[in-house]
C-alpha cells in the first residue's frame, strides 16, 4: 500500500512529526529499530528492575510552542518539573518525563502507527516517491521523513543526505551506596560531565541503602575510549563518581550512545528536498537538546504541509 508519508526513527522529533501530520488529517507510518519508541530520550532497566534514565536527562522549554505542549504534557502527569540540589540557580526550568524519560515517548506514541524493532535497510527513489526496505519487509510512500542521527541518515540516503557532525556518549549507570548533598554533579574536567541522582526526579523509587546515578562521559573520554568493553568503562566511570561523592559502588553498567552529541553550527530546523520529496529532521538540525527535537519534528510536517 502506498502510503502518504513514511518516518523512518521514532525517537522525539520522528514522534512529533507524526503526531503534526496526524493532526492534519493523515496517518503517517513510523518506523524504528529499538524496541521502544524515544531514541535517546528513553530509559532502561537493571536486571533487577532499576530504572536508569541513561539517555537525555531532562528538557527546557524556551519555545514558546514548547512551551504550550509541556503544559498539556504536565496536566496530563506524563512530565514534572525537576529542581535538583547542586544545579546552577540560573538555568532554565527542567523538566523530565514521569516516572522515567522513557514515558513521553509512549504517550506521543500511542495513538500513532508505530513498528519497533523495524530496521530499515535501504531506502530507494522511484517515479511514485520511495520504496522502503526493512529486514521483513517493505513499504511505498509519496514522501520520506528521516527522523534519525546524521551518520545514520547518510548511510541510507548517500549523496542526498544532509551533513551533520555527532559526538559520541558513554554512559553508565551506578549503583552507589546511600549518602550524598547533591543531586547533579557538573564537570568540566575529568572523566564524566554529567552525573545524576535518579531519585531526585520526580515520580522515581529508590530502594534502601543505595542511590541510584546515570553518569554520562565526556565527548573527549568517550572518543578516547569509544571502543573500550563496556565493562571496563562501567568500572572507570563508577569509579570516578564514588570518589567525587565519597560513596561506595554497588555495582554499574555501561551503554555506549555512539550518535549521541549533535554539533549544530547553524539551526534550520529540518533539511527538505522537495523534488525528492524527502525532509530530513531531528536535534542535529535544530538544537542538540530534547526540544531542539521537539522543534525539528514540528518543523518537518509544517513543510511537508507546505509543499503539498
Amino acid at each position: 500500500m502506498q502510503r502518504r508519508v513514511v518516518i523512518v526513527g521514532a525517537g522525539l522529533a520522528g514522534l512529533t512529526c507524526a503526531q503534526e501530520l496526524a493532526a492534519l488529517g493523515h496517518a503517517p507510518l513510523v518506523l524504528d529499530k529499538g524496541r521502544r519508541p524515544g531514541g535517546r530520550s528513553c530509559s532502561r532497566k537493571d536486571e533487577d528492575g532499576r530504572t536508569f534514565d541513561h539517555g537525555a536527562q531532562f528538557f527546557t522549554a524556551r519555545d514558546p510552542w514548547t512551551a504550550t505542549r509541556v503544559a498539556e504534557w504536565h496536566e496530563a502527569g506524563v512530565v514534572a518539573p525537576w529542581q535538583p540540589r547542586g544545579a546552577h540557580a540560573d538555568h532554565p526550568e527542567w523538566w523530565v518525563g514521569t516516572p522515567c524519560m522513557g514515558a513521553l515517548a509512549e504517550h506521543l506514541a500511542r495513538e500513532l502507527d508505530v513498528r519497533c524493532s523495524t530496521h530499515v535497510t535501504a531506502v530507494t527513489k522511484n517515479e511514485a516517491g520511495w520504496h522502503v526496505e526493512t529486514r521483513d519487509s517493505s513499504f511505498e510512500a509519496d514522501t520520506l521523513v528521516m527522523a534519525i542521527p546524521a551518520p545514520q541518515a547518510a548511510a541510507l540516503l548517500g549523496e542526498l543526505a544532509p551533513t551533520g557532525d555527532t559526538d559520541a556518549c558513554w554512559a553508565a549507570m551506578v549503583r552507589l551506596s546511600e549518602g550524598g548533598a547533591v543531586d547533579v554533579l557538573e564537570r568540566k574536567e575529568g572523566p564524566f560531565s554529567w552525573a545524576a541522582r535518579e531519585a531526585s526526579k520526580p515520580g522515581r523509587s529508590t530502594r534502601p541503602g543505595e542511590d541510584l546515578w546515570t553518569v554520562h562521559a565526556s565527548a573527549e573520554w568517550s572518543q578516547a575510549h569509544l571502543e573500550q568493553p563496556a565493562e571496563r568503562v562501567a568500572h572507570e566511570l563508577s569509579a570516578a563518581l564514588a570518589d567525587a561523592l565519597s560513596q561506595s559502588v554497588l555495582g554499574a553498567q555501561a551503554h555506549r550512545w555512539r550518535y549521541a552529541k549533535p554539533r549544530v553550527d547553524t539551526p534550520v530546523g529540518c533539511h527538505v528536498d522537495a523534488d525528492a520529496k524527502l525532509i530530513v529532521c531531528g536535534d542535529w538540525l535544530q538544537s542538540p537538546r530534547v526540544e531542539g527535537a521537539l522543534t525539528s519534528g514540528r518543523a518537518a510536517a509544517q513543510r511537508w504541509a507546505e509543499l503539498r
